[in-house]
């Protein structure tokens, strides 16, 4: 049996970045050139903003930046860092992932054209400075900080 190097990277990252109790069925990942893009997915919104995360790797040899993306369901994307301070691109060191996860760095869709519940999915566009650019499908679920309601006895 033959093993795929660059999919054994992304798999810690996923495992880290897909919520809690996602359903094997709902992960998905894309293969862009060099570049690998595990489970995107974003929070189920209770306002006009959410966020978008994901497991992204740069199997090139060289950086490749994230300088932008886009979606028909929101006015504006922007990028933010830890302590949810502005950036303007996120940097993909050659041959290592990198996370958009809760807590630190995201996407951010400001001004969304409606509520995002548990189970819808939204088309979003990642522009890369070297790569190019690709359409991936964000899935709505619920972030591992976020409890579970039990079921009734």
């Amino acid at each position: 049996m033959r093993v795929n190097r660059r999919s054994l990277l992304l798999v810690p990252l996923t495992l880290l970045t897909a919520p809690f109790g996602a359903s094997a069925v709902r992960a998905h990942s894309y293969t862009f050139g060099k570049i690998e893009i595990g489970h995107p997915w974003a929070e189920p919104s209770t306002s006009d903003i959410a966020a978008v995360f994901m497991a992204l790797a740069n199997m090139a040899d060289k950086p490749d930046r994230l300088t932008g993306a886009a979606t028909p369901i929101a006015n504006a994307v922007l990028f933010q860092d830890y302590g949810n301070r502005p950036v303007d691109a996120f940097v993909l060191p050659a041959k290592q992932p990198a996370a958009l996860q809760p807590g630190g760095r995201r996407i951010v869709l400001q001004s969304i054209k409606r509520k995002l519940a548990v189970g819808d999915d939204f088309p979003l566009t990642l522009r890369f400075a070297a790569a190019g650019e690709t359409t991936v499908m964000v899935l709505v679920e619920r972030g591992p900080a976020e409890p579970t309601t039990p079921p009734a006895h």
